[in-house]
């Protein structure tokens, strides 16, 4: 005969589920933050993702399925109109669920099958000049073309400088790093570790290429190695939430 756990042996199972979920969480998020390379792949992945999965969630589904581009719940997906496969195994999350956190599982679309199309964004053609344009309109300063060097975020000058031929691929992946820094010189007289801030606006354009289906810039994991340097141990989840907050 059935025999219905206590509320108090039920409330201790809930939070060691939570516990587990959350160390595991914790160790990818170390391992996201190993080295430029590790770092790059988790934010182009976590931009493939969308902004309304946190930091701790998408380590986890991204260090069980590198290439994931679209996870839901079982139930979510049946809403879509796709069907998990029978045997695949779901990934733990932590979800908020009536006001509390609780531990459920999400499934990758690879793990899916369905008739209905899962749709993916890839920018091309004419919607690339659209992006830049929506983000010029963002940006605290000028956006200009030019073959001047410099190029990038001028803070002299109050400038975003491009070469003029420089590829609409080549512009999205840097232009919202220099908005980043254009906007932390407009908004603070001094900016502090400017090391630090230079490869946290990258991490942004990374995730940024991520959301929008591009590539990142070919020296971003070279760059972004020295990062793990400037976050104090256990406030790995912080930064990157930071990270996914201004890319959003």
């Amino acid at each position: 005969m059935y025999e219905r756990m206590n509320i108090e042996d039920w409330k201790a199972k809930k939070k060691n589920d939570r516990d587990a979920v959350l160390a595991d969480q914790k160790q990818a998020l170390q391992e996201v933050l190993q080295d430029g390379k590790h770092l790059t792949a988790y934010l182009l992945g976590r931009g493939r993702l969308g902004s309304g999965i946190t930091s701790g969630n998408a380590a986890l589904v991204l260090k069980a399925c590198p290439q994931a581009t679209a996870v839901m719940s079982f139930d979510g997906w049946n809403q879509f109109g796709r069907r998990v496969s029978k045997g695949a195994v779901g990934i733990s999350q932590l979800v908020r669920s009536g006001g509390y956190f609780t531990v459920g599982k999400v499934y990758d679309r690879s793990a899916t099958y369905g008739n209905k199309p899962c749709p993916t964004v890839e920018l091309q053609g004419d919607q690339l000049g659209k992006a830049i344009a929506v983000l010029t309109a963002l940006s605290p300063v000028d956006v200009q073309f030019d073959d001047k060097q410099p190029t990038g975020f001028l803070a002299d000058e109050n400038l975003i400088l491009y070469p003029s031929g420089a590829s609409n691929e080549e512009v999205l992946a840097r232009l919202p790093a220099d908005i980043v820094l254009a906007t932390a010189a407009q908004c603070y007289a001094e900016v502090g570790n400017e090391e630090y801030l230079h490869q946290m606006a990258l991490a942004v354009s990374v995730e940024v290429c991520g959301r929008l289906g591009l590539a990142a810039s070919a020296d971003a994991a070279d760059r972004l190695n020295g990062l793990r340097a400037h976050i104090p141990a256990g406030e790995e989840r912080r930064a990157l939430e930071e990270v996914r907050e201004m890319a959003k």
